[in-house]
């Protein structure tokens, strides 16, 4: 993970902070994980992500699912019930 994260970033113009770095790190470790593979990986790994690869079910999941682009495209009142306004 710290390889791609490295990859991800080397082009990066540098970060303000210490916690800037870090919080930047939490989001790519979370995306990373979750996010599946391209269909062009390999072919055991195509369209599953690394925790699945790990074997866990991650299909339930809301973050699973925001990875694989399927929470995007959710009515505003359901997403009203998700995050709230206050």
């Amino acid at each position: 993970m710290n390889r791609r994260f490295d990859q991800h970033y080397q082009t990066f113009c540098g970060f303000d902070t210490i916690t800037t770095a870090q919080t930047y790190l939490a989001v790519f470790e979370w995306c990373y994980r979750f996010t599946p593979f391209t269909p062009d990986a390999q072919k055991r790994i195509r369209g599953k992500c690394p925790l699945e690869l790990a074997g866990y079910d991650v299909a339930s999941l809301p973050m699973a699912q925001l990875c694989r682009g399927q929470m995007l495209h959710w009515p505003p009142e359901a997403l009203g019930e998700v995050v709230p306004r206050t």
